[in-house]
C-alpha cells in the first residue's frame, strides 16, 4: 500500500476499504474487527454467500473483479464515491493488478502498479529476482503451445499460463515427444509461461513484512513438490522448527528478505516457495497473499500469528501484533485427504479421523453418497482437510503420511 495515517485506537475508518473478490473471507472479518468500513466487489456467483455472511458494510457486484473496467463501472453504477483517503485492495491473486488499476484511476490509497505486477506475474516477477543476484529458473513465454520450439533453454521444462493459480494447469515437460504432443495437440488459449526445470524438494515460507523489515517467518517443507499432485503425490506440508532447521531458516530468511526487497513488498504479508539444492536455494515464486489450504492455521497454531489479522493492519497501517504472539513448542502440518475418484460408498466418520495421532483438526468436504473428483486434475480436489501436531517436523510427517495411506485405503467409491 501507499503511505497511510496510522490507525488510532478502536476509531471507526471513515473511508471505506474496498475489496475486490470475497474470498478469503477472513479478511473481510479482520478489517470489520480493526474498524473498516468494507465495499465489498464480488462476482455474481458469490453475492449470495456475501450477503449471508453480513460481514461487509455494502456489497457490490461486477461481472469479474478482475476487470478493471468492470469494477470501475459497478462502483459508478452503485453511486459508490471515493475520496483519496479510500482504500482499494484485494487478498485473491487473480484481481491484484486491477486493484492497483482502479486504486491509481480513482485517486485512491492502493498497491502501486509496479509492486502489483510483480507480485501477479511470474515472469516480471523472475526477471527482478534475477536481477537482484538471486537463483531463480530461466523464464520464456510463448503466444502459443506451437511456439515451444522456440524456448532458448534446454528439456525439462515447465509450461504454465499467466493467470495460473495452484497449478492446476501446469504441466512438466521431460522429452522431446511430450513437447511435441504440446505443439500439435488442442490449442489453449495463451499466452504461456515457460519456465526451466528446478530439481530439489519444495518450502514454502510464509511471514510478516513491515516497512521492508521481516517480522516473522515460518518454514514448511511440502509432502511432496506442489507440481507432483498430478502424479498422485500428496499436498499437504510440514513446519520445520527454527530452533532443530537454523541453518535452513538462516537460509531462508536471506532469500525471502532479498525477493521481497527486489519485488518492493515492504508492507503485508508474503506467500514465498523455494527449492532446496546442494548449492543452495532457489526461489520459486513470490505472491503477496495469505497461503491456501492450512498454511493460516499451522502458522496461527505454531507461531501465534493470524495471518489474515496481519494482511489487515498492513492495510489500515496498524502496527503489527507479532511481538506479543506466543509460540508453541510442537510442530504442526496440514494434509488433503485423497481418495478415489467415484461417488463414495463408505468413508471414515470424523470421529475416525480425530483418534489418529496428532489429529488437531478436521474438515471433510465429502461424504458418503457425494462424488469425490479427481485429485490428479485439481490440486484443491479433497475429501477433506486435517491439521496435526507432534513434537518434531519428523513424527508430523509420518503422521501426516501414514493419516493419507490409512484413509485412501479406507474409502470405498463406485463409478460415478
Amino acid at each position: 500500500m501507499t503511505a497511510t495515517q496510522p490507525f488510532r485506537g478502536d476509531q471507526h475508518h471513515e473511508d471505506p476499504v474496498v475489496v475486490l473478490g470475497w474470498k478469503p473471507t477472513e479478511v473481510l472479518t479482520a478489517l470489520v474487527e480493526h474498524g473498516a468500513r468494507v465495499i465489498c466487489v464480488c462476482e455474481p456467483a458469490d453475492l449470495a454467500a456475501a450477503e449471508k455472511a453480513g460481514t461487509a458494510d455494502r456489497i457490490v457486484t461486477a461481472a469479474s473483479v478482475t476487470d478493471a473496467a468492470e469494477v470501475v463501472g459497478a462502483l459508478a453504477r452503485e453511486g459508490v464515491s471515493l475520496a483519496p483517503g479510500a482504500v482499494v485492495c484485494t487478498a485473491d491473486e487473480f484481481p491484484v493488478v486491477t486493484a492497483s488499476a482502479v486504486g491509481e484511476a480513482l485517486g485512491c490509497r492502493s498497491w502501486p502498479m509496479p509492486r502489483a505486477l510483480a507480485l501477479r506475474d511470474k515472469f516480471v516477477q523472475k526477471q527482478l529476482v534475477r536481477r537482484a543476484g538471486i537463483r531463480v529458473a530461466q523464464a520464456y513465454f510463448v503466444e502459443r503451445m506451437a511456439d515451444l520450439a522456440q524456448v532458448p533453454f534446454p528439456l525439462p521444462y515447465v509450461v504454465k499460463p499467466f493467470d495460473e493459480a495452484g497449478s492446476r494447469r501446469t504441466t512438466v515437460v521431460r522429452t522431446a515427444e511430450e513437447a511435441a504432443r504440446l505443439q500439435g495437440g488442442a490449442e489453449d488459449p495463451g499466452p504461456w509461461l515457460v519456465e526451466s526445470f528446478v530439481p530439489g524438494g519444495e518450502l514454502h515460507v510464509d511471514g510478516v513484512v513491515r516497512d521492508g523489515e521481516l517480522q516473522m517467518i515460518s518454514v514448511s517443507r511440502y509432502l511432496n513438490n506442489v507440481v507432483d499432485f498430478r502424479t498422485g503425490g500428496l499436498v499437504g506440508s510440514t513446519v520445520l522448527d527454527r530452533d532443530t532447521h537454523a541453518a535452513l531458516h538462516t537460509a531462508v530468511t536471506d532469500i525471502a528478505d532479498r525477493s521481497l526487497r527486489a519485488l518492493g513488498h515492504h508492507d503485508g504479508v508474503f506467500h514465498l516457495e523455494v527449492f532446496e539444492q546442494e548449492e543452495g536455494l532457489v526461489f520459486g515464486e513470490c505472491a503477496g497473499r495469505v497461503g491456501g489450504a492450512r498454511v493460516d492455521t499451522v502458522v496461527r497454531l505454531k507461531y501465534g500469528v493470524d495471518l489474515y489479522d496481519e494482511w489487515a493492519r498492513a492495510v489500515l497501517a496498524i502496527p503489527t501484533a507479532v511481538a506479543a504472539a506466543t509460540r508453541d513448542e510442537r510442530t504442526f502440518g496440514w494434509l488433503h485427504l485423497p481418495a478415489v475418484a467415484g461417488r463414495v460408498t463408505s468413508m471414515p466418520s470424523v470421529e475416525e479421523i480425530r483418534e489418529r495421532p496428532g489429529v488437531e483438526i478436521v474438515e471433510m468436504k465429502v461424504g458418503t453418497g457425494d462424488v469425490m473428483a479427481d485429485t490428479g486434475r485439481d490440486i484443491n480436489a479433497r475429501a477433506g482437510r486435517v491439521v496435526v501436531s507432534g513434537d518434531s517436523a519428523a513424527e508430523v510427517d509420518r503422521r501426516l503420511r501414514a493419516l493419507a495411506v490409512w484413509f485412501r485405503d479406507s474409502v470405498e467409491v463406485e463409478p460415478a
